[in-house]
């Protein structure tokens, strides 16, 4: 229109998706205490990993059965406590025949230095039959379970984009066995291909790890091979 001049608009540039996303998260309360929490295991798995924490999840620190530390010591034990006679020495060489030996056996054994453990009556979260702290075994339990679920996801994913984009960008007789090989694998419960792959490879972290990569790549196969 005449008398009208066009205002130059100044383009608006795109955040981005990564922006976007943590803007959104950002502004999401369950969000941030879940992504807080996420952070808090992740630092205690690097903790356990570089040894800060639970080094020692295999020494029996404490009594067996050692109870949590809120609850206190438990006085049944102390009941139970074996008491040390008193009163003079008694004579056993009459009824032992070894008892004459006691003195050169002790003096030998004196010349081995023995340290005795103090044992714990309390632990933090308890401990087991073995007096074995049960906070150190939950935090290595953790760090290992972690691990093979992260170890096991990057795994599926990396098999499953490669194969997705070969059988999509190749196609042809590469194609379609790829997609045989998807077929057979859907075909078969999870379950009894984590059994079969179990009794080939056999028993270890690692082991673990594999097999459940191997289980798991279809699902980012079809995603990647959609793609194409």
């Amino acid at each position: 229109m005449p008398g009208l001049r066009a205002a130059a608009v100044a383009p608006v540039r795109s955040p981005g998706v990564w922006r976007a996303a943590w803007q959104r998260l950002r502004h999401d309360r369950v969000g941030m205490v879940s992504l807080g929490v996420v952070c808090a295991f992740a630092l205690l798995i690097l903790a356990a990993t570089l040894g800060l924490v639970a080094a020692d999840w295999q020494r029996e620190t404490g009594v067996p059965y050692a109870p949590p530390t809120f609850q206190g010591p438990d006085p049944g034990e102390a009941q139970q406590a074996i008491k040390v006679p008193q009163g003079p020495p008694v004579d056993l060489s009459d009824v032992d025949p070894l008892a004459p030996r006691y003195a050169e056996w002790k003096e030998r054994a004196a010349r081995f230095q023995t340290a005795e453990s103090v044992k714990s009556p309390t632990l933090p979260f308890g401990g087991d039959r073995l007096g074995r702290d049960v906070l150190a075994k939950a935090i290595k339990g953790a760090q290992i379970s972690i691990f093979v679920g992260v170890s096991a996801a990057l795994l599926a994913t990396l098999i499953g984009t490669v194969l997705g984009a070969l059988g999509g960008y190749a196609g042809g007789r590469l194609g379609d066995f790829l997609e045989w090989v998807y077929n057979v694998f859907t075909s078969i419960p999870d379950i009894l291909l984590i059994f079969a792959f179990a009794a080939v490879f056999g028993r270890g972290i690692e082991t673990v790890v594999l097999i459940l990569g191997l289980a798991g790549w279809t699902g980012m196969y079809r995603q990647v091979r959609a793609e194409y």
